[in-house]
């Protein structure tokens, strides 16, 4: 059990000056952190299919203590040997407050487990990450994550039209057997919930994926922001906004 009862988080975007493959990286996890996932920001290649490979890599780490998430928020250098060969990083401090479904972050399947969240009385900006995931990738499988990987697309592009959308991004996992996740930060809970669940194109694509046919196994977690800097596409995210309440 965590100090608080519940997990905290460190989420991360960082911009290396080229393309990295996962085949060619050494990126360490963070010692403190009890579960840790860093992969490359979303593209296909002309199948469809991950690329693996990005200029855009995004973190997640999760943390048994508040101490251990502050310590990698302020100083992630220390914590991430090789921070020092990106040219742009955003780092986040967040509070889960929801957690649901099933993904495989730390090699095994987990259902409702993977996150501990907490009640916690906070107001601000909320995190939203999603997961989705197969128990196979053999050929018979390609036309099913080929799809999804381009609705993914779509519903990142259709966030990027909304005010209330601070920014996103989706992390493909796969590549080591377990999954990626999508990221995103919106002003409100209104703003976060009537994208997601008012007729749109995240709604289209969630109502598609109800009989199972879509993925095999899916997971989302909202959190609350404490806290953030650095930037993100050169942007300062979010501008002025913390969680207040803590």
């Amino acid at each position: 059990m965590t100090d608080d009862g519940h997990h905290w988080l460190t989420l991360h975007r960082v911009r290396f000056p080229k393309a990295v493959s996962v085949s060619d990286s050494d990126f360490d996890a963070p010692a403190r952190a009890e579960c840790w996932r860093f992969c490359p920001s979303h593209g296909m290649n002309e199948k469809g299919l991950p690329l693996w490979s990005s200029e855009t890599w995004g973190g997640l780490g999760i943390y048994e203590t508040r101490a251990d998430a502050e310590a990698m928020f302020a100083d992630p250098g220390a914590h991430l040997p090789w921070l020092d060969r990106a040219e742009e990083a955003w780092h986040a401090l967040a509070i889960p407050i929801a957690h649901h479904g099933e993904v495989n972050w730390r090699g095994a399947v987990e259902d409702g487990t993977a996150l501990r969240s907490g009640k916690v009385p906070v107001t601000g900006p909320m995190i939203v990450v999603t997961t989705a995931g197969y128990k196979s990738r053999s050929p018979d499988q390609i036309p099913r994550i080929a799809k999804f990987m381009a609705d993914v697309q779509s519903v990142i592009e259709f966030y990027g039209t909304l005010p209330g959308n601070i920014c996103r991004d989706v992390f493909n996992g796969g590549f080591d057997g377990r999954d990626g996740f999508t990221l995103s930060l919106w002003a409100s809970d209104r703003d976060m919930i009537g994208a997601a669940y008012k007729p749109g194109r995240h709604k289209t694509y969630m109502d598609e994926s109800r009989d199972g046919s879509v993925f095999d196994r899916s997971s989302f977690t909202r959190a609350r922001l404490v806290d953030s800097r650095g930037k993100w596409d050169g942007a300062d995210v979010p501008p002025a906004m913390v969680v207040h309440n803590i």
